[in-house]
C-alpha cells in the first residue's frame, strides 16, 4: 500500500494537465474578451481616469495625515524619555532620604548604606531594563545591581566608546546643579559586551555626597515610541477597504491589516503581473513619495487578489515606508451595462474553444494515467526496498545494544567479585573457629549464637548483592516513574568497590526528581559514563581522583552532570568519543560502544541530549582538568518533577 503522500503525488500527475488546460483556457478566453471590446474599452478609459484621480488625492491626505502624526511623535520621544527617567530618579531619591531620615539616629552609616543598597538593588523598570545606581562625588561606585564587581572601585577615569569620561563628566556637573542629564554609553542588562547610547538623569544625595541615577538607551525608548505608533496605525481604518502599511528597509511590515502579515519579511512579494510589490514601494520611498500600480493580495471586503494603486512616503528618519491604496475595480459596479452589450457576441467562440479544451482534456487525461500507473508500480518496488534496508539497521542496532550490555557484564561480574571476596573470607573464619573451640570444648552457647547470627547477616548481604546486579541485567523495556537520585546512588552501589579499590571519590549533589522513562537503560547510560572515568583516572598518576554527579531542574530541563579530574579528553578525539566502535582502549580492552549506546538511549528513547567538553576544576587549591558529561533530558507531560 502506498502512502498518503505518495498518492497524493500519483494525483498530482493525473491531473495536473486538467489543470493546465483549464488556466489556458482562461487565458484564451481572457484574450477574446480584450479583442471583442476594444470599443468598450475607450469608453471606460475616460470613467477610470476620473475615478482614479479623485481617489489618488485621498490616499496622499491620508498618507501625509500619517506622516505628520510620526513626525510629531519622534520630535517629542527624547522629551518623553527625559520625562520618564527623571521622575524614576527623583522616586530613588526619596525612598533613599526617606530609609536615611528614619534610621540616622538608630543605626551607624555603614548599616544605613547596606540597607538602602539592598532596597535599590532588586528594583527594575522599562521592561526590565531600568536599574539604579550610586556613585560618590570621589568617583567611587557604591552600587551597581548588574556589575556588582564595580561596587567600591574607583571607577572615574571611566571612558564609554565615545571617549569620554563619563563618571568624572557627571561629578564635574553635579558639583554646580546638584542634578542633570547626560548622554554616553553603557552595556544594556541583557548585552554586556557591547556599548549602547543611553541618556542618564543624575541626582546629588547630599548626606553621603552620593550621586543616584538612572537612564534609558535611546534606541529602546524609540522602539517602544514605534511599537505605539505602529499600533495606533494599525488601529485606523476608513472607508471600506482603507488601511495602511508600514514597511522597513528590509522588506519587514510593521503594519498591515492581515496580523498574520506583521513581521513578516516579503521583499519578493510578487504580484500575478511579475511586479515585486515591496520593493517598488521601498523604491519610492527612497525617492522620497509615489504611486505604485499592482495586483494586491488580498482586498479585505472580498477577500481576494485585487488591482491597487497605492501612494507611497519615505520617512527617512526610521528608513519606513508609510502607504495605503484603493482598489481600482470599484468601477465595476459602474460598467457592468456596457459589459453585458458584449457578452453574446464571444459566447460562440467560448463554446468551440470549451469543446477543443474537452477533447484536449481527456487525451492529457489517458497519457496521465498511464504514467501514473507505471510510477504506481516503481514506488511499491522502492518502498518494500527501503523497509528492508530499515528492518536491517534495526537488527544492526538491537545487536549494538546487546554488545553494550555483555561489555557491561564482564565489568559488573567483576564487581560481583568483589564485593563477595571479603564477607565470605568472613564467613570462612566465623565458621572455623566455632569448629576449633567446639573440638576443645570451650566455645560457649553466647559464643555459638553470636557467631551464627554474624553469619547470617553475611549471607543475607551476599543475597542482596545478587538482587542488585539481577535488577541492572533484567531485559525491562518498559517505561516507568523512577527517582534520578536513587538511580545514581544505585549505580554508585554497583561500583562501589572498584571505586573504592581505585580510591575514587564520589562527591554528590542530586535534587529528588521523578521521571517517565526507561530506568535500567538509563542506569546503564550512568554505569558507562563512571566507568569511562575510572579507566582514565586508571591511565594516569593523580593522588586525589574525585567524580561530581550533580542531578538539577533548569526551567523545562532537567540536567544531569557528571565531572571527573582525570585530565580530559584529547581534543582531537573528544567529537568522535560517541561514535559506535570508537575506543581508546585497543581492540583487546574495549569495544567502543558503551559511549555509542549512551548516545543512543538518551536521545532516541528518552528525548534528550548528550555531550562533552573539558573544563577545569579547582580542588583544594589544585587546578585540575577533567571531562564532564551533560545530559539534558527535555520536560514533557510524562516527567515530573516531585
Amino acid at each position: 500500500m502506498l502512502s498518503k503522500k505518495e498518492t497524493k503525488l500519483l494525483n498530482l500527475i493525473k491531473y495536473t494537465p486538467v489543470l493546465i488546460i483549464g488556466f489556458l483556457c482562461i487565458i484564451i478566453t481572457f484574450l477574446l474578451y480584450i479583442e471583442k471590446n476594444s470599443i468598450l474599452k475607450k469608453d471606460l478609459q475616460i470613467l477610470q481616469i476620473e475615478y482614479i484621480e479623485k481617489n489618488k488625492e485621498i490616499i496622499k491626505n491620508e498618507v501625509d495625515k500619517i506622516y505628520t502624526y510620526i513626525s510629531y511623535k519622534k520630535a517629542n520621544s527624547e522629551k518623553e524619555l527625559k520625562v520618564s527617567i527623571k521622575n524614576r530618579v527623583d522616586e530613588a531619591h526619596r525612598l533613599v532620604n526617606a530609609i536615611y531620615e528614619k534610621y540616622k539616629d538608630k543605626e551607624t552609616k555603614e548599616q544605613i548604606i547596606v540597607r538602602i543598597k539592598e532596597t535599590l538593588r532588586e528594583l527594575r523598570f522599562n521592561d526590565n531594563r531600568g536599574y539604579y545606581y550610586i556613585y560618590n562625588m570621589q568617583g567611587y561606585n557604591i552600587l551597581h545591581p548588574l556589575q556588582p564587581q564595580l561596587e567600591n572601585q574607583l571607577i572615574i577615569n571611566y571612558k564609554d566608546s565615545a571617549n569620554k569620561k563619563i563618571i568624572q563628566n557627571t561629578i564635574n556637573q553635579l558639583k554646580n546643579i546638584k542634578e542633570g542629564f547626560n548622554e554616553l554609553y553603557w552595556q544594556k542588562p541583557e548585552d554586556l559586551n557591547h556599548q549602547y547610547k543611553k541618556i542618564t538623569f543624575n541626582k546629588v544625595f547630599e548626606p553621603y555626597n552620593w550621586y543616584i541615577g538612572t537612564g534609558e538607551y535611546i534606541n529602546d525608548f524609540e522602539n517602544k515610541i514605534k511599537d505605539e505608533i505602529l499600533s495606533y496605525i494599525n488601529s485606523i481604518k476608513y472607508s471600506t477597504n482603507g488601511y495602511f502599511i508600514v514597511v522597513d528597509e528590509q522588506g519587514v511590515y510593521l503594519s498591515h491589516i492581515k496580523k498574520e502579515y506583521i513581521g513578516v519579511n516579503r521583499i519578493n512579494l510578487t504580484d500575478s503581473n511579475g511586479i515585486m510589490i515591496t520593493k517598488e514601494i521601498l523604491n519610492q520611498a527612497k525617492n522620497g513619495s509615489g504611486y505604485v500600480k499592482y495586483i494586491g493580495t488580498i482586498k479585505p471586503q472580498a477577500k481576494l487578489p485585487s488591482e491597487k494603486i497605492s501612494y507611497v512616503r519615505g520617512f527617512d528618519d526610521w528608513k519606513w515606508a508609510i502607504a495605503t491604496g484603493f482598489y481600482t475595480d470599484e468601477l465595476a459596479n459602474q460598467i457592468i451595462e456596457k459589459e453585458k452589450e458584449i457578452k453574446d457576441k464571444y459566447t460562440k467562440n467560448l463554446i468551440k474553444l470549451f469543446v477543443i479544451s474537452i477533447l484536449i482534456t481527456i487525451f492529457f487525461l489517458f497519457i496521465s494515467f498511464y504514467i501514473s500507473n507505471k510510477l504506481h508500480k516503481r514506488f511499491q518496488k522502492y518502498k518494500y526496498q527501503l523497509l528492508a534496508e530499515i528492518e536491517k539497521h534495526k537488527q544492526k542496532d538491537s545487536l549494538l545494544t546487546q554488545q553494550s550490555k555483555m561489555a557491561a557484564m564482564g565489568e559488573m561480574l567483576e564487581n560481583v567479585a568483589h564485593q563477595w571476596r571479603q564477607p565470605l573470607n568472613s564467613i570462612s573464619l566465623m565458621s572455623t573457629g566455632v569448629k576449633v573451640q567446639y573440638e576443645y570444648g570451650v566455645i560457649e552457647k553466647e559464643e555459638l549464637i553470636k557467631s551464627m547470627d554474624s553469619i547470617t547477616n553475611t549471607t543475607k548481604y551476599l543475597s542482596q548483592t545478587i538482587d542488585d546486579f539481577r535488577d541492572y541485567f533484567n531485559p525491562q523495556k518498559e517505561a516507568s516513574h523512577f527517582n534520578l537520585r536513587y538511580i545514581i546512588n544505585k549505580a554508585l552501589t554497583l561500583l562501589e568497590t572498584q571505586l573504592k579499590n581505585k580510591n575514587i571519590n564520589v562527591i554528590k549533589n542530586l535534587d529528588d526528581i521523578t521521571i517517565f522513562s526507561f530506568e535500567n537503560e538509563f542506569l546503564q547510560v550512568i554505569i558507562n559514563i563512571i566507568n569511562n572515568s575510572k579507566d582514565e583516572f586508571e591511565k594516569k598518576e593523580i593522588k586525589n581522583r574525585y567524580i561530581f554527579i550533580d542531578i538539577r531542574k533548569e526551567e523545562n530541563v532537567i540536567k544531569v552532570l557528571i565531572k571527573d579530574n582525570a585530565g580530559g579528553i584529547d581534543s582531537k578525539i573528544i567529537n568522535k568519543v560517541f561514535e559506535a566502535h570508537f575506543t581508546t582502549k585497543g581492540k583487546s580492552q574495549g569495544t567502543g560502544i558503551g559511549l555509542y549506546m549512551s548516545k543512543e538511549i538518551i536521545e532516541k528513547h528518552m528525548n534528550g541530549k548528550i555531550s562533552v567538553v573539558n573544563e577545569d576544576l579547582f580542588i583544594e587549591g589544585i587546578t585540575y582538568k577533567g571531562a564532564l558529561f551533560e545530559i539534558d533530558l527535555f520536560m514533557e507531560e510524562s516527567i515530573e518533577n516531585f
